[in-house]
């Protein structure tokens, strides 16, 4: 197996004394130097792809850091064809290892593994043995995407013949209407390589009679391991409680799972993602009623999740208060081995923290969505739908209030000539939950703002800590969590 050029004399090695965390911290430096980075893609993609391109960019999608073991990376590739120069997106994954021995091994055990499914094919491209290449520079191992030693079941997830005989049989319009389905199209939304894939399925439904087609989405998930079943009972769940929530909210429904591949197929909510309204509408010259409809939209929110939080559902982990703040310590102590100061100053706002959640009243757990993120918030007109209940459980109601409140206080940080929009537009949100929720009080809401503020800090590291803006980021959102506890101790004065 080819390696992707000569090692680069002029990259750092790593000294065999220096702490893994330090080392991966160095050779992360390394994904910022972007001609670096597209040489090195394009002398794995001369290995890798089928045919010949070049390329022209690339966006890290996704980055998770062990800082003692290794970091996971996915990547979005744009080049052109190298014959016909039309354009192309390929995805790649990589696995950057502190050890530059551990990453040979890992690469030959990958190459070995994939040679023994190619045995007596005499017939097929050789181009299929490369498998994986390795970068001995950045002690990194790439792949192009569907290639995953663990997500195996990306192969027949993405292959369309496959698909098309199971979405066949598995959607009720073709089953049992008799509608037919052509123009199959799949693509990643969501890879986090060796660990999960989100896929968007797009075809075209014919009616048997003819004169009507129409386009459907769908999305797939491949896991790692047996979660798919969880996954699949939890989007019966939370489909059947969205449903008799009165149109207060919307999911979606389980269409057909393999368990072989470890994959399950849903429908899709419709509507565009709360993040990305909120984006087109709170430009920095905004119009009064730009922002009123924003306004709107955060009531429709409100009423949504007090909705799924009503729901008669007891399914999931308990992540009370203990849960959640013990959940994150780990990940301390690895940003102490890299930003010690921003560790010493989370490990003060936390024993506050700590301070002020045994003086305030705990309310009753309720269903949670775990992960409730204005990405994972769908509009549809006046509608509003809730996406992904992977980390569903069983959580004060504050919780994913609080949750979908970090986030905007993030979007205001990352978009600072916006906050005389957005600091308002909280406020109303909050206020209109407060008045639907009220034995939730105002200072536990702020308390688990507090909260969550500093565990996103903390669960951001290891995916984004490779940006430069990082730090900046990180200071904003410790800073706005102290600003919470000062709320909830003014609160706490007054009542």
């Amino acid at each position: 197996m080819p390696t992707p050029g000569p090692v680069n004399e002029s990259a750092p090695h790593a000294d065999p004394a220096m702490d893994p965390a330090e080392i991966l911290t160095s050779r992360l430096e390394q994904l910022r130097n972007r001609d670096y980075m597209k040489t090195v893609l394009q002398r794995a993609l001369d290995d890798l792809s089928p045919r010949t391109v070049e390329v022209r960019d690339f966006e890290i999608t996704y980055c998770k850091v062990k800082p003692w073991r290794d970091v996971s990376l996915a990547l979005s590739v744009d080049s052109h064809y190298g014959h016909s120069g039309d354009s192309c997106r390929q995805f790649v994954s990589g696995s950057m290892w502190a050890s530059l021995d551990d990453a040979r091994t890992h690469w030959r055990e990958e190459v070995a593994s994939a040679a023994d499914g190619f045995e007596g094919d005499q017939g097929h491209d050789a181009r299929a043995r490369a498998s994986a290449v390795f970068v001995p520079e950045l002690a990194t191992v790439l792949r192009l995407f569907p290639a995953d030693s663990v997500l195996t079941g990306l192969g027949p997830a993405t292959d369309l013949a496959s698909m098309t005989a199971l979405l066949s049989e598995s959607l009720p319009e073709c089953r049992d209407e008799g509608w037919r389905m052509r123009d199959l199209e799949v693509e990643p939304v969501h890879y986090k390589p060796a660990r999960l894939c989100t896929l968007r399925y797009s075809l075209t439904l014919d009616h048997p009679t003819g004169g009507e087609s129409r386009r459907v989405h769908l999305f797939g998930k491949v896991y790692r391991d047996n979660r798919w079943e969880q996954s699949y009972e939890t989007l019966a769940t939370t489909s059947n409680a969205a449903a008799a929530s009165g149109g207060a909210w919307h999911a979606a429904r389980p269409i057909a799972v393999v368990p072989e591949w470890r994959f399950l197929v849903q429908s899709a909510v419709p509507g565009e993602r709360f993040r990305q309204a909120l984006a087109d509408l709170t430009v920095d010259d905004a119009r009064p009623d730009q922002l009123r409809q924003v306004a709107g939209h955060l009531e429709a929110v409100a009423r949504a999740v007090r909705s799924m939080q009503r729901a008669p559902v007891a399914q999931g982990p308990r992540l009370d208060f203990a849960a959640l703040f013990a959940a994150q310590q780990r990940n301390l102590d690895y940003l102490g081995g890299v930003h010690d100061g921003t560790a010493r100053e989370l490990e003060r706002l936390r024993r506050e923290i700590e301070r002020v959640a045994a003086a305030t009243p705990a309310s009753d757990l309720v269903l949670s969505h775990g992960d409730f993120a204005h990405g994972n918030v769908m509009l549809h007109g006046n509608e509003v739908g809730i996406i992904d209940f992977d980390r569903m459980g069983q959580a004060e109601p504050a919780y994913d209030v609080a949750y979908f409140l970090t986030h905007l206080t993030s979007f205001t940080l990352r978009h600072p000539r916006r906050a005389a929009h957005m600091r308002p537009l909280c406020d109303h949100f909050r206020a209109a939950y407060l008045e639907l929720a009220p034995e939730v009080s105002p200072r536990r809401l702020a308390l688990y703002e507090a909260l969550d503020l500093s565990a996103y800090v903390l669960r951001n590291f290891r995916k984004q800590s490779h940006q430069a803006r990082w730090l900046k980021w990180a200071s904003g959102q410790i800073e706005s969590a102290w600003e919470r506890l000062d709320h909830a101790a003014r609160v706490g004065r007054d009542s």
